[in-house]
């Protein structure tokens, strides 16, 4: 009985937060651009590069082709120590708009360990317009992406914009899953901005004001993490006494990159991220992610003791049931919102790939497992 009530207990507790969160998921409003918009902010395109040869071509020529006047907009590539063909593709294409920066040049530059925060300082130090955009070598973006983020700081006055990714790979259960994540991961963004619980950012979509960036530092004092750069800054920009932050909800704004191809790349990559947490100033995402972890472990311990004992499946029952409900409410939310293809039956195998994944990481974190970079 005792452990129906606890199993009650974690799943009542589950189900609020993930209703908090699809409540403010529902209130945060839409970006829709109008068709008679005609953009004026000029843009700083930051872009830090390692190793990037498969993608940069790809990733610039998408960029430059966006529907906004190229008079308005320029694109900083902070190359960091690539050892392949990054610079020479770059160098290749040969556009006014591009400015090549390599940050071996910058030795007084770089912060050993944080060598994409000191790629990202030297771009937005090098930008010749306030609004600073931030996105990946590896990733490709909407048509629309430069005016949607311009509409929406137009708009609303942000000092800081987050906005959507999209996870895409192939058909396996791998990318599903890595996709599905995703697609949950831009709900809690979104509806954490909006409520105040917590502030979550994306490297590969975030944009800022340089006057605002200056005046808070930068990273400094965020130095000693390899990764981080999207949460040290959104959080520190939260400080500051004047700025105003948003998530930018529109499918038009969207970046995509793609799912890791393997387990061990996934779990190296979360791993990560993971470490990042431990300078945050804010413990509540650490919590929160404490208690997702302990709700999994949990289940899968509900489903393992009634096969070794005389207990109840009923607490395996109860957990399960509400996870899958009101995960499936979000995933599915979130899939319309951005025009994704809903994932239909595949939630409840996915949900249990998803439960071996988190396991996986905790046991990983526990271990004493670094990421990569």
């Amino acid at each position: 009985m005792s452990f129906i009530i606890i199993a009650a207990g974690l799943a009542f507790l589950y189900l609020l937060l993930q209703l908090f969160y699809l409540y403010h998921w529902s209130k945060t409003d839409p970006v829709i651009v109008p068709k008679e918009f005609i953009p004026g902010t000029p843009l700083s395109i930051v872009m830090v590069a390692h190793n990037e040869e498969k993608t940069i071509e790809k990733c610039l020529r998408g960029i430059l082709a966006q529907r906004y006047p190229a008079s308005l907009f320029e694109i900083i590539v902070v190359d960091d120590r690539s050892t392949d063909a990054t610079v020479s593709i770059i160098q290749k294409i040969n556009s006014s708009q591009i400015k090549l920066f390599e940050l071996t040049d910058y030795p007084g530059s770089i912060h050993q360990k944080a060598f994409k925060k000191s790629g990202i300082e030297l771009g937005v130090n090098n930008a010749g317009n306030d609004w600073i955009i931030v996105t990946d070598a590896d990733c490709t973006h909407h048509p629309d992406w430069l005016k949607t983020i311009a509409y929406a700081k137009e708009l609303s006055k942000a000092d800081f914009i987050t906005g959507p990714i999209e996870k895409k790979g192939a058909e396996n259960f791998l990318d599903k899953m890595q996709e599905m994540e995703n697609l949950a991961f831009m709900v809690l963004t979104a509806a954490g901005i909006r409520s105040g619980l917590h502030d979550i950012a994306n490297g590969a979509n975030m944009s800022f004001s340089k006057k605002i960036y200056l005046e808070i530092k930068g990273f400094e004092g965020n130095y000693e993490y390899a990764s981080g750069d999207d949460m040290f800054l959104i959080e520190k920009m939260r400080k500051h006494e004047n700025a105003r932050i948003g998530f930018l909800k529109s499918p038009t704004a969207m970046v995509r990159t793609s799912t890791k191809k393997s387990w061990n790349a996934l779990i190296q990559q979360r791993l990560r991220w993971a470490r990042k947490n431990r300078g945050l100033k804010n413990p509540l995402i650490s919590t929160i992610w404490g208690f997702v972890g302990l709700y999994h472990l949990a289940m899968i311990a509900s489903l393992i003791l009634p096969l070794v004992s005389a207990v109840s499946l009923l607490p395996f029952i109860i957990l399960f049931i509400t996870k899958w409900i009101i995960d499936f409410m979000i995933i599915q939310n979130a899939s319309f919102f951005f025009h994704r293809r809903p994932f239909q039956g595949n939630t409840i195998l996915l949900q249990f790939l998803y439960t071996f994944y988190v396991l996986r990481m905790g046991w990983s974190l526990l271990t004493g497992k670094k990421g990569d970079w």
